[in-house]
C-alpha cells in the first residue's frame, strides 16, 4: 500500500521531476557535444619513443664508469622533470622536423593524413616522460593516429640530433655542441633506443568528465523525487475519498457526485466526483429542493 501512495505522489508530482531533470539533462547534453567535437578530449592516441641520455667523453679515460652514470642518470631526470620538453624552443623544433618528415608519414599513412592541429603549444602540452636510470621514454598523447606518432618521431629525431643543446652538465662559453667539443669536454648524446610506436587508443584529457556527468544525471533525479514529496508534505488539499478517510479517521459511507458539465455525455472519474457537500453548491440546492417537495 505504502508503495502505490508513493508512486500515486509521484505521478501528481511528474512535471517537477521532468522539469529538473530535463535542464539538467540539456547541461549535459550540451557539455558532451563540445566534448565530443573537441579532437583529443574522450579518446586519445598514444605513441613512444625511448631514448638513452649519456655522454660521450672525447677520451675514455678522462672519466670513470661511474661517473659517467651518475652524470647520465642526472642528465635524464633533467630530461625528465624540467622544463624542456614543453618549452617553446623545443615544441618549435618538433613541429618543424614533423614538417620535414611529411614524406615518411604520408607514405606510413597515406596522402592527406590527418594530423590535428600540430603547434608548438600543442605539443607541449602532449608530451610526457618518465625514466629508468638513464633510459627515458617520451609519450605522445594526440588526437589523431598519424599526429600521435608524427610527434613521437620528430621528439626522437630532434633529440638524438641536439641533444647537448638542450641538455649539459657544465655551461660552455659558446652556445653549440662544437663548443664543448672544442673545450675538450664530453658531448652528451641522445641514442635513440626504441623508434616511435605505431599508436594505441587511450582514454583522452576530459574523459573523466562522462562519469560526472552520468553523476549530474543521477543527483538530478534524487533531489527533483525528494524535492516532490517535500511538496507533497506540504500539500494539505484533500484529493479523493482515501485522503479524507485518513485525516478525520473515519470511514467513508457515501459520496456527492458533482453535478455534471453541461454537454457533457460522459462520467468523471472517482476522483473527480468526490466532493463535500459544502463544496458542492449545485449539489446542496438540489438536495434542498427534494427535501422541500417530499410529500407531508
Amino acid at each position: 500500500m505504502e508503495l502505490l501512495t508513493y508512486w500515486k505522489i509521484i505521478w501528481r508530482r511528474l512535471w517537477l521531476i521532468v522539469l529538473i531533470v530535463g535542464v539538467v539533462a540539456l547541461y549535459v547534453g550540451y557539455e558532451y557535444y563540445h566534448l565530443y567535437k573537441t579532437p583529443g578530449a574522450l579518446k586519445a592516441y598514444s605513441s613512444n619513443v625511448i631514448v638513452q641520455v649519456g655522454l660521450q667523453p672525447i677520451d675514455p679515460q678522462d672519466l670513470s664508469s661511474a661517473d659517467m652514470v651518475t652524470v647520465s642518470e642526472s642528465l635524464a631526470d633533467a630530461l625528465t622533470t624540467g622544463p624542456i620538453l614543453s618549452s617553446s624552443t623545443f615544441d618549435t623544433q618538433v613541429a618543424q622536423q614533423v614538417q620535414s618528415d611529411m614524406s615518411q608519414i604520408t607514405q606510413k599513412y597515406g596522402a592527406n593524413p590527418n594530423l590535428g592541429n600540430i603547434d608548438a603549444g600543442g605539443i607541449g602540452g602532449a608530451i610526457s616522460a618518465q625514466r629508468a636510470h638513464s633510459l627515458v621514454t617520451i609519450t605522445t598523447n594526440w588526437g589523431t593516429v598519424p599526429g600521435a606518432w608524427a610527434i613521437s618521431n620528430a621528439v626522437g629525431e630532434v633529440l638524438s640530433a641536439n641533444a647537448c643543446t638542450y641538455l649539459n652538465y657544465d655551461v660552455p662559453q659558446g652556445s653549440s655542441c662544437s663548443a664543448a667539443n672544442n673545450a675538450g669536454q664530453p658531448i652528451v648524446t641522445a641514442k635513440l633506443m626504441s623508434a616511435a610506436s605505431d599508436p594505441s587508443q587511450v582514454p583522452g584529457a576530459s574523459s573523466s568528465k562522462v562519469t560526472l556527468y552520468a553523476i549530474m544525471l543521477l543527483v538530478a533525479l534524487i533531489v527533483a523525487i525528494a524535492l516532490a514529496f517535500l511538496l507533497d508534505y506540504f500539500d494539505d488539499r484533500i484529493r479523493s475519498k482515501d485522503d479524507a478517510a485518513q485525516l478525520l479517521q473515519l470511514p467513508v459511507y457515501g459520496t456527492v457526485p458533482r453535478p455534471p458539465v453541461p454537454g457533457s455525455t460522459g462520467t468523471r472519474s472517482s476522483r473527480d466526483n468526490f466532493s463535500t457537500s459544502a463544496s458542492s453548491p449545485s449539489a446542496s440546492s438540489k438536495n434542498e429542493h427534494s427535501q422541500n417537495n417530499l410529500p407531508v
